[in-house]
């Protein structure tokens, strides 16, 4: 028998995702979704690629009949939100996993100073689990709930933990570029076709909320307190996330001693792909759950390159992947 699943916010980017993913995973069957629309309607009336492929109506939330039906809760609602629906799921013994940042962070005044907003679930945070496979996979297969990472977050925090967990680097600048689709599926004059198209602007270079979660993973997977520059940008491409990190090493290392570094910790990894000879393209992760990795050196000095899709291991991907491993699957189900 499948596992019944639900997505709650199904209509935005990274809900239409998850429901095409689960749509192709074997061993799930897709039996609630929600979203704010103007009226119920068909989800293929929604979006028409998935006519014949799912006929299930597309509703105002309602918490009693979503716990009813579902094992597995997928939130992929704005932030602010989840926190206000996840305790519901989790008093019923459902599996939750939420797509915003409600359960990210360790200390709750750091996420109420970046969101703006008070954490109304304490309890919860105080037993969430940051879903990042690579590094926390045996608290992932214990966890009820999951925190899924942010897609900057993700590719940053791929990109330089072994180094890190290895002593090996310092003074660290990640320049992070995003494709539109980063932004959510909201109106606003930035994110036009005429505004961007052509264009390339950054933004939060002091403020942005993904910084204090890419540090506060980095410190956990390293054991001490990491300081960084973070900056990002906006990119006219659909989807995608680039990231070039400059730091310096703290001993001359050959590129053999480094592939050895990243394959130390990525070499059984399904997900983590690392190039030896050139720096990795977005294009070649588009589309996929891959984390493309690689890297430069001369001296003392390092450039390192990870692409990820944003949609995908930045959201939707590693968030059936984080299910995957809570259940015992394959963690590659639905995802290769």
């Amino acid at each position: 028998m499948k596992t019944k699943v639900g997505v709650l916010g199904a209509s935005g980017f990274t809900g239409e995702k998850l429901v095409d993913i689960l749509l192709k995973h074997p061993k799930v069957e897709i039996s609630y979704i929600c979203a704010k629309l103007e009226k119920e309607l068909k989800f293929s009336e929604l979006f028409p690629k998935f006519k014949n492929r799912l006929n299930l109506v597309c509703k105002e939330l309602n918490l009693k009949e979503a716990s009813a039906a579902v094992e597995v809760a997928f939130l992929a609602l704005p932030h602010k939100v989840s926190q206000a629906i996840a305790p519901f799921f989790l008093k019923n013994k459902r599996i939750v996993i939420d797509l915003s940042a409600d359960y990210r962070f360790n200390n709750p005044k750091i996420y109420e100073e970046f969101y703006k907003t008070k954490h109304t679930d304490k309890e919860n945070l105080k037993t969430a689990v940051y879903g990042l496979p690579e590094f926390f996979r045996s608290k992932i297969k214990k966890a009820k709930l999951i925190a899924n990472p942010g897609c900057y977050p993700t590719v940053s925090s791929l990109s330089i933990a072994p180094l890190l967990k290895e002593g090996l680097i310092k003074n660290i600048i990640i320049d992070a570029k995003s494709g539109i689709t980063g932004a959510g599926r909201r109106a606003a004059l930035e994110y036009h076709y005429a505004h961007l198209n052509g264009n390339l602007f950054s933004y939060k270079a002091f403020g942005h909320q993904h910084l204090p979660e890419i540090t506060q993973t980095l410190s956990t997977i390293s054991g001490k307190n990491i300081n960084l520059r973070f900056t990002p940008h906006i990119i006219p491409v659909e989807r995608g996330i680039f990231i070039t990190v400059y730091a310096n090493l703290i001993k001359e290392l050959t590129s053999s001693k480094l592939n050895s570094i990243y394959a130390k910790y990525y070499k059984k990894e399904p997900f983590v792909r690392i190039f030896k000879e050139k720096l990795p393209q977005l294009k070649d992760v588009i589309e996929t759950n891959f984390c493309d990795i690689g890297f430069q050196t001369k001296g003392k000095n390092i450039v390192i390159v990870g692409v990820i899709d944003n949609l995908i291991k930045g959201a939707s991907g590693q968030a059936v992947q984080n299910m995957n491993i809570i259940l015992g699957w394959d963690e590659t189900l639905g995802l290769l």
